[in-house]
């Protein structure tokens, strides 16, 4: 079950009217992978394409999603054969959100499509004039196929009783973190604590004060996810500050009976994001297939295999399967109850901005 916190001033959604919500919305838009905006209609299969010859799509992914996009990749395929004949492989090339924008917009990668994990990257790619305008209104949820959140990874026993955002807060306890300077997706992981710090009381200082404490538990930062996660597994820390589905999937490979997964009772969503690199598949000739393969991350058997990834679906018929694989948590986001991401990145990561002063790192 997720709640999802709206902005303070706004309703709180019940889990039955999310429920209801998302059947809606999957019934009229995503559930058979059709995007909800008429600027994607150009999608769907065209008699006019040339299917007898095999095609090749390039594909951008989040760090560390690599076993996720093999699977959808090799699921979209399949789909796209059933439906026009036409043979399509996928090479897809996974890195940091603000790394493959700029290879994007430089093109050294000739992207057909992106899924980034911060939609001022997608942005980005817009401004540089590679995607059309009102790429985010094309698809449900923002273009968000599916997500997952800010959770912390502790050890097997969870000595130190890690529930909560304060607990990682508390004097005594050694925090391993990614630095979102020098890597942009562990901005989010940040945001979490500015997120809940802000969600308890709406206060500007008592947030400062709040993530202040909470970087004050961590030494240097890491430079990327992976060298923090090698840092946690190799025994240094009490509690890892990562993704859920990062942590689970560890937890249930690796590092299994290393590691717990803790999902606090109030954390914030971390959403990639989807985005057809318009004049790229224009030029490719690939555009109909690389919107075909958006339109699939919206439709059940995609769902399914973000779920089997550890990703949390859109879907509520595919979320009801995987309820015992994700916890209850009330989720905020960044769109709901921060000021978006345009605004947290000036604010927050700009040189001499809030992490910077509040952090000293």
């Amino acid at each position: 079950m997720i709640v999802k916190r709206k902005r303070k001033g706004h309703p709180v959604l019940t889990a039955a009217m999310l429920i209801s919500s998302a059947l809606a919305l999957s019934a009229c838009a995503s559930g058979d992978g059709q995007p909800m905006d008429a600027a994607a209609a150009d999608a769907s299969p065209s008699a006019s394409s040339d299917y007898g010859k095999a095609l090749t799509l390039s594909g951008v992914s989040p760090d560390g999603t690599e076993s996720l996009f093999v699977a959808l990749n090799d699921a979209f395929a399949g789909d796209w054969k059933s439906k026009t004949g036409q043979d399509v492989s996928i090479k897809q090339t996974t890195g940091p959100s603000s790394v493959e924008k700029d290879a994007v917009n430089g093109g050294t990668l000739k992207a057909d499509l992106t899924v980034l994990g911060v939609g001022t990257d997608i942005d980005a790619i817009q401004a540089a004039g590679l995607v059309e305008e009102g790429w985010q209104q094309r698809y449900d949820y923002n273009s968000s196929p599916f997500y997952t959140t800010v959770a912390f990874a502790v050890r097997t026993g969870n000595p130190k009783g890690i529930k909560t955002w304060d607990d990682i807060a508390a004097p005594g306890v050694k925090l391993v973190a990614a630095d979102p300077k020098t890597y942009s997706d562990a901005r989010w992981t940040y945001t979490g604590a500015w997120a809940y710090a802000f969600d308890q009381a709406a206060d500007e200082e008592a947030a400062k004060t709040f993530v202040k404490s909470v970087y004050a538990n961590a030494g240097a930062l890491d430079a990327d996810e992976a060298a923090a996660q090698a840092r946690f597994l190799g025994g240094d820390g009490d509690v890892w500050l990562t993704t859920e589905a990062r942590a689970l999937a560890l937890a249930a490979g690796e590092a299994q009976g290393k590691i717990e997964v803790v999902v606090p009772p109030v954390t914030l969503a971390v959403e990639p994001i989807v985005s057809v690199v318009d004049k790229n598949a224009s030029e490719a000739g690939t555009r109909e297939a690389a919107n075909g393969y958006a339109d699939f991350l919206f439709t059940e058997p995609a769902q399914q295999i973000a779920a089997e990834h550890y990703y949390r679906p859109r879907f509520a018929s595919i979320a009801e399967q995987f309820a015992s694989q994700f916890p209850e948590t009330t989720v905020l986001t960044v769109d709901d109850n921060l000021s978006g991401w345009e605004d947290l990145n000036s604010v927050q990561f700009a040189d001499g901005g809030l992490f910077d002063q509040l952090t000293g790192k």
